[in-house]
C-alpha cells in the first residue's frame, strides 16, 4: 500500500503555523530534535507538542496568503486580535509550546512587525515544494509544468521543512524582517541553496531564488495555490487535509489529519470530506 499524503496548508503570519512547522521538521529529521528522550516521552499525548511518525505518511507544505482566505471566507483580517485576552492567549499558548518543543525565545506579545509582509517568502516556498527541476527550469526555453500538491522525494521534503522553520524562526524569534530580500536571500544561501548542493540537487543562490520568485509564473502558482485552498473551504491556518478531501484545522489537530485514512478504512467515518471537491460537502 502507497504512504497516504496529507497536505500542510500554512502562512508565515500564522504562530499556530509555527508550531505545526517544528513538530513535522522534528518528525522528518529526527537528529534535528533537541530535546532529550526523556522530555520527548513526556509529550506523547500532548495533542499540541507530541510528534508524528511520518513513515507511512506523505507531507506536502502548501504556504498561502491568509489574508485571502480570511476575505473569502468573509472574516477579519486578523480573528485572533479581535478579542484582547484571546490575543494575549495565543502568544502565551505558542510560546509555552515552543518552550516544550525545545525552541524558547517566542515573544509573549504582539510584535511591531507582526504581521509581516509574508508575500515573497510564500512565493519562494511555493517553489520550492515545486522541486529543483522546476526551479533550475524557470530560466529555461522548456519550462517544468507546476503540479498542485506536488510529492516530493524525502530529502527534498527535509529541505522544504528546515527552510520553513528557519523563516518562522527569522520572523518570530530572530526578529528579522522576512519581507526584507535579503534577509530572504540569506536564508535560502543557509537552508536551501548549501543542503540542496550536499544532495546533488544544486539550485539558484539566494539572491536569483529571489529574483525567481518575482517571475509571472511562481507569482501566479502562489496565487492558484491559495486559490485553491479557498475553493476548499480553508477558513484559517495551520489545516490539514487528506487525499480524498477532508480537512482539520488547528495545530492541535494534525495527529487526526494523520490518523484519517486509517479510520476510514475501518469504516468508522461516513460523514464524506468538508472541501469543496468532496461529494457530500453541504455548506
Amino acid at each position: 500500500m502507497s504512504p497516504a499524503t496529507v497536505s500542510f496548508w500554512f502562512e508565515y503570519a500564522s504562530p499556530y503555523s509555527m508550531v505545526s512547522a517544528l513538530r513535522l521538521l522534528y518528525a522528518l529529521s529526527p537528529k534535528r530534535m533537541p530535546l532529550s528522550q526523556a522530555a520527548a516521552s513526556l509529550m506523547r499525548g500532548s495533542p499540541s507538542c507530541e510528534i508524528p511518525d511520518l513513515s507511512e505518511t506523505n507531507i506536502v507544505f502548501r504556504p498561502i496568503s491568509l489574508g485571502a482566505v480570511f476575505k473569502a471566507a468573509g472574516q477579519m483580517a486578523l480573528p485572533n486580535m479581535a478579542v484582547p485576552l484571546k490575543a494575549s492567549y495565543l502568544f502565551h499558548d505558542v510560546a509555552r509550546s515552543l518552550d516544550t518543543l525545545g525552541q524558547p525565545g517566542f515573544p509573549l506579545q504582539k510584535q511591531a512587525n507582526w504581521p509581516p509582509n509574508s508575500t515573497t517568502a510564500g512565493r519562494l516556498t511555493w517553489m520550492l515544494t515545486q522541486g529543483t527541476d522546476y526551479i533550475n527550469s524557470l530560466n529555461a526555453e522548456s519550462q517544468v509544468l507546476a503540479v498542485p500538491g506536488r510529492v516530493l522525494d524525502l530529502a527534498q521534503t527535509k529541505v522544504i521543512a528546515e527552510w520553513v522553520w528557519r523563516v518562522y524562526e527569522a520572523q518570530f524569534i530572530a526578529i528579522d524582517d522576512i519581507g526584507s530580500p535579503e534577509v530572504l536571500a540569506k536564508l535560502w544561501d543557509l537552508y536551501v541553496y548549501q543542503p540542496s548542493k550536499l544532495n546533488g540537487r544544486e539550485v539558484p543562490e539566494g539572491q536569483m531564488a529571489v529574483e525567481l520568485a518575482q517571475s509571472d509564473a511562481v507569482k501566479g502558482g502562489f496565487k492558484d495555490n491559495t486559490q485553491e485552498a479557498i475553493d476548499n473551504n480553508l477558513f484559517g491556518a495551520p489545516s490539514f487535509t487528506t487525499e480524498d478531501n477532508d480537512m482539520y484545522w488547528g495545530n492541535d489537530r494534525l495527529f487526526d489529519a494523520l490518523a484519517h485514512h486509517n479510520i476510514q478504512d475501518t469504516g468508522a467515518q461516513k460523514t464524506g470530506g468538508f472541501c469543496v471537491k468532496a461529494k457530500g460537502a453541504n455548506l
